[in-house]
């Protein structure tokens, strides 16, 4: 079990307009100029003339979309030890240092992290550096644009997404206010327009700007695992093993996973798991994580999320129990033991269908994570 990190605060932003760096035609020309030059050794070509569009059809910068969501989680009083900025397409100015930029404009200046070329896996490789980092505030924030500026020979996501989680040590003395309420949730002064994630799993419900999400008291790490190199016919028997493992039989876990996960997993289909938005490989998974956890506040209980990165052979899977709750994902009460395993429901409630589609590339990820596993390796 481990019982050192949790979930504080968390926001997610749909973004609809154009990037504002593509307004200076410095930038724009920079950025042609840029992009040229890496496609051209593989083959790829930059159409001529193609950032002389207008700027909404070029894509997204996640310097500006990273930037606009961490005031919605991190309060200034509060400063940061470590940032991660997890992603897999890259953005339309890909020779900016964006980790470091935003380690500038968060509270704190903290470290900085950015995370590539693994797919879904990213963002739980960037919990698993918030883990061993040993901090007392970690920021994680995972990006995806839908537009690149060639044609890359695979499927791009659907919508320019972001969602910012902001992790915190539970030894933290800071972690609660002397009158006795968790600022775990969103529940602070000038945090009004939290909200239960109201757009459904997925919906725009960040359209327009950052949308806070309501946690009630947050919800602590008491697993976190990643398994490299799992083959497509035998994703589905480890899933549901890890599942099977991390329930313990209990019919109070919910369960949440990622589209490609729920594709590769045909076995779990029932009305009692929750599956995130096709075509967002990044912000999926926590995009409906983020809403079961808000629809789940009022009572909350455990929820084991996972996800599959197809083109790279990853799984990865994170419990994560309700503060306060004396009982970790994993343990039966006697009167359980007997129980069936908690049940699985499919709702994608993407509004797009066909309007995108996935980006893989190729890295490695470090080895499998959790209780038997040993430390992120050197690279």
């Amino acid at each position: 079990m481990d019982d050192g990190l949790r979930l504080l605060r968390a926001a997610r932003h749909t973004v609809t307009g154009p990037a504002a760096l593509l307004g200076d035609p410095a930038l724009r020309g920079r950025a042609a100029e840029y992009v040229a030059d890496l496609t051209r050794p593989y083959g790829l070509r930059v159409p001529d003339g193609l950032f002389d569009a207008p700027p909404g059809a070029l894509g997204q910068s996640y310097g500006e979309m990273a930037a606009e969501l961490i005031p919605a989680v991190v309060p200034p009083d509060e400063p940061v030890d470590v940032l991660v900025l997890a992603f897999a397409v890259h953005d339309v100015l890909p020779g900016r240092a964006t980790a470091a930029y935003l380690s500038h404009v968060c509270p704190g200046t903290p470290m900085s992290f950015a995370l590539c070329d693994q797919g879904s896996a990213a963002a739980f490789t960037g919990l698993r550096i918030a883990r061993e980092y040993g901090c007392r505030r970690a920021l994680l924030v995972t990006v995806e644009q839908a537009v690149l500026p060639y044609d890359a020979g695979v499927p791009v996501p659907a919508r320019h997404r972001a969602v910012a989680m902001l992790w915190g040590a539970l030894a933290d003395d800071g972690a609660h206010r002397g009158d006795g309420h968790a600022t775990g949730g969103t529940a602070r002064r000038g945090d009004n327009g939290a909200t239960g994630g109201d757009g459904g799993a997925g919906g725009d419900g960040g359209a327009g700007g950052p949308e806070r999400i309501a946690l009630g008291g947050g919800a602590r790490v008491t697993a976190l695992r990643q398994h490299a190199d799992v083959r497509a016919d035998d994703v589905a028997a480890l899933a549901a093993g890890e599942v099977r493992e991390l329930t313990a039989g209990r019919t109070d876990v919910a369960v949440v996973l990622g589209a490609d996960l729920a594709a590769a997993w045909p076995g779990h289909r029932d009305d009692t798991v929750t599956t995130g938005p096709a075509r967002q490989p990044s912000t999926g998974l926590w995009w409906a994580l983020l809403d079961r956890l808000a629809g789940d506040a009022a009572r909350p209980r455990p929820v084991v999320a996972a996800d599959y990165e197809p083109g790279l052979g990853y799984l990865s899977v994170v419990a994560l129990e309700p503060v306060g709750r004396s009982e970790p994902v994993g343990e039966r009460r006697a009167d359980e033991r007997e129980q069936p395993l908690v049940g699985l429901r499919g709702a994608d409630g993407d509004p797009d269908p066909g309007a995108g589609q996935r980006h893989d590339q190729d890295a490695r990820l470090p080895g499998a994570l959790g209780e038997r596993h040993g430390p992120l390796p050197q690279r």
